[in-house]
């Protein structure tokens, strides 16, 4: 990822886009490797999802997990193919949970729900020191008001048989997972 970092960097150098101030081009460096490692993230979740014909359920997954990670933040990886890893991974694993639980009981579904909405009201948002949260109160109202506002969609959805419920359900209980693992991790309870 580095080289082709350093090719748009050079393209963007040689055509006069940026200059060769070196803070201007550091800051130009952390947006495209920010930027194409969202695109990876993007494009092996869709893959994923065409793969195993879940492919509204991808979609469902990165919109949710998207915009919930924006506002409660929660654990990042060290390097970007450890990131790319890491949510594949996760997303393979809710996959697999998602075709065991697919018909689970309306107690266990509003458990879920109650976790992830505790969970982000009590420890959301995350800060990362590559993503500093200038506001935690905003942040923290519109993660907790996006909590409450999915889960009551999904649990809509759950009753109704509409199976993207469970998929916004599970995502955001994975996002409270990362959002618990970084608080411990930030504590030192964890390595």
């Amino acid at each position: 990822m580095k080289r082709l970092v350093s090719i748009i960097l050079n393209f963007m150098i040689k055509n006069n886009v940026i200059s060769k101030d070196t803070e201007e081009i550091e800051f130009y460096r952390y947006g495209i490797e920010i930027t194409l490692s969202s695109l990876i993230n993007i494009a092996l979740i869709s893959i994923i999802g065409i793969g195993t014909n879940y492919t509204f359920e991808s979609t469902m997954f990165l919109a949710v997990f998207i915009i919930m990670r924006s506002f409660t933040g929660g654990y990042h990886a060290n390097t970007y193919i450890k990131c790319n890893l890491v949510i594949s991974i996760s997303f393979v694993i809710l996959l697999l949970i998602f075709k065991i639980i697919r018909h689970i009981s309306l107690k266990s579904i509003i458990l879920i729900a109650i976790f992830q909405v505790v969970t982000i009201v009590l420890l959301a948002p995350i800060e990362n020191k590559n993503k500093p949260i200038e506001n935690r109160t905003v942040y923290k109202i519109i993660s907790t008001v996006l909590s409450v506002v999915l889960s009551a969609i999904s649990i809509v959805l759950i009753i109704k048989g509409v199976d993207l419920g469970l998929i916004i359900l599970l995502t955001l209980a994975l996002v409270s997972i990362f959002i618990i693992y970084a608080r411990f991790m930030k504590r030192g309870d964890f390595l």
